[in-house]
């Protein structure tokens, strides 16, 4: 079935609030899924439902089921029926409640930035795990791209004797990074650097990490409107092949690599055999190696880089 258009959604919603006069936070959230069902089924529906109206609430989701009965303001049931709307709209749910878990953490993230991923978090194991292979005392580290600054915070919250780098194009998501790292108290762990990947940095990376745009052109009308309409573009889309960005940081490692470097590289999942073949041919004398995330799906480069 197709999704209902804006109006078929917004306007039963509003109808309800202004008809019936909902007084009960069930009477809201039934009226929420109704609306919202339409998009991807009722399950989906209920759960963003709960989200939605717990975040308007500022309680938890266990606590709002415990309170269905209770009364609710005509001012959140207006705040939450304008939630409603932007979800029915195709807006991501975390750009709509401002946060976004990543690796036990939370993040603040908004349209300046790409929302981390679950997948994401098999690139900050691997980097934890190379890191014990490290023999550096105060192992150096650079986050290329780093958006909200989802892995390089969640590295410098998991390590202690380490120097961290975060680099970005964009002034705006570095702006939410640096946001990121003062509510998690780790701004004194991480230099943010506004800078195109690895340019201007001098010190030898031990560790290079990356989640760099990797979506084809041709590919871009076929992204979730939620990708294509509300995520930054800069952040997703890379050339002709999806490697352009990636291509371009591997130029750059021999220069800004230690004497050995660990380098990991987030992927799309049809990349794998490409993404190891650029490594390989502009690194020859690395060792390259593919991990699959959870779903067995091809996720990350690992190079080993030794000179």
């Amino acid at each position: 079935m197709a999704p209902a258009s804006v109006s078929e959604i917004r306007i039963p919603f509003s109808e309800f609030l202004l008809i019936s006069h909902p007084e009960t936070v069930q009477e809201v959230l039934v009226s929420a899924v109704r609306a919202l069902g339409a998009r991807n089924g009722y399950a989906a529906a209920r759960l963003e439902a709960e989200i939605l109206l717990a975040h308007t609430l500022k309680i938890s989701r266990a606590l709002l089921l415990a309170r269905l009965g209770d009364p609710i303001s005509p001012a959140d049931a207006a705040q939450f029926a304008g939630m409603v709307a932007r979800r029915a709209q195709n807006e991501p749910l975390a750009y709509i409640i401002g946060h976004q878990e990543f690796y036990g953490l939370d993040f603040i993230v908004d349209r300046r930035v790409l929302i981390p991923r679950p997948e994401t978090e098999h690139l900050v194991e691997l980097a934890l795990a190379a890191l014990k292979k490290i023999a550096h005392p105060e192992p150096v580290i650079a986050d290329v791209g780093t958006g909200a600054g989802a892995i390089a915070l969640a590295l410098a919250h998991h390590t202690t004797d380490t120097k961290i780098f975060a680099t970005d194009i964009s002034p705006d998501a570095l702006a939410v990074a640096q946001l990121n790292a003062a509510r998690l108290n780790l701004s004194d762990r991480v230099e943010f650097r506004q800078t195109d990947l690895l340019e201007g940095i001098t010190t030898p990376l031990d560790l290079i990490v990356a989640n760099l745009p990797y979506i084809p052109l041709e590919r871009l009308n076929q992204l979730p409107r939620e990708i294509r309409h509300y995520e930054p573009r800069v952040a997703t889309i890379a050339g002709l092949d999806g490697l352009s960005v990636i291509r371009r940081l591997l130029q750059q490692v021999e220069q800004h690599a230690a004497r050995v470097c660990f380098i990991f590289l987030e992927i799309s999942e049809e990349q794998g055999r490409a993404a190891q073949e650029l490594a390989r041919a502009l690194l020859p004398r690395a060792h390259v190696e593919l991990h699959r995330d959870l779903e067995q799906l091809d996720r990350v480069v690992e190079i080993r880089l030794q000179r």
